[in-house]
């Protein structure tokens, strides 16, 4: 299995077998204050199935590092595909993967990173700067700020 594709977006969502991706490929927000916490964003993937590593389960994991240890995002499941009718023997399957966080905390600036594993073995990642918006306030935890507190 290899990861085809990875990126950051607003919105996304798989359909027929099909990736409908809104205001994608980011990899930056800012905020007013910390700690904050930002509304929402979507972890897109594109994983490659060999046509020896169908029909099986494999592992699935995409959880929210800095620094290499984990900050609580995270989520979890199984890809097992099957052979599409009329496939040629040999070719692999693409499997599109969208996955909604909301509610995300950050208590600092700095780099954060999506670590994508398979079968507990890491594939890639996703890097996430979050940075203070100039003008903002690292005391001020959200105190006459706007309501999100996040601008990308």
């Amino acid at each position: 299995m290899k990861l085809q594709s990875a990126m950051l977006a607003d919105a996304a969502r798989v359909a027929e077998n099909k990736l409908y991706v809104f205001g994608g490929q980011w990899d930056r927000v800012y905020t007013h204050a910390f700690p904050a916490n930002h509304a929402g964003l979507t972890v897109v993937l594109v994983i490659e199935v060999s046509y020896a590593e169908a029909l099986t389960d494999h592992h699935l994991r995409v959880s929210l590092m800095r620094d290499g240890e984990p900050v609580g995002a995270e989520a979890r499941g199984l890809i097992n595909v099957g052979h599409a009718p009329g496939t040629t023997p040999g070719a692999p399957s693409y499997v599109p993967i969208a996955l909604p966080f909301e509610n995300l905390q950050f208590h600092r600036a700095g780099r954060y990173e999506w670590v994508v594993t398979l079968n507990d073995e890491p594939v890639g990642s996703i890097p996430l700067e979050v940075s203070l918006a100039p003008g903002g306030n690292m005391e001020a935890a959200g105190a006459d700020g706007p309501d999100d507190p996040f601008s990308s």
